[in-house]
């Protein structure tokens, strides 16, 4: 090989969509995170299984089951 062999290491967490399905997210492409409203404000993007909603930099909305202390955890951890 001629030239030096560059590796980027992507940081990315596992989590889990609100229909069970498993979802890769790379970390730095998300935004913000907050919890789901309460019913009856609950938003027909936001279904009643997710406890997490992200907001990822292509703008669309990802709703999670895990709760939004352990997505941050998980952020955090694989941001290091």
């Amino acid at each position: 090989m001629d030239g030096p062999l560059i590796a980027a290491a992507l940081a990315m967490v596992l989590l889990h969509r609100a229909d069970g399905g498993e979802v890769s997210i790379v970390v730095p492409h998300v935004t913000g995170l907050h919890a789901p409203a309460p019913p009856p404000n609950t938003h027909k993007l936001s279904p009643a299984t997710a406890h997490c909603v992200l907001w990822l930099a292509d703008g669309r909305l990802l709703s999670v089951i895990e709760p939004c202390d352990v997505v941050r955890r998980l952020l955090d951890e694989a941001g290091r």
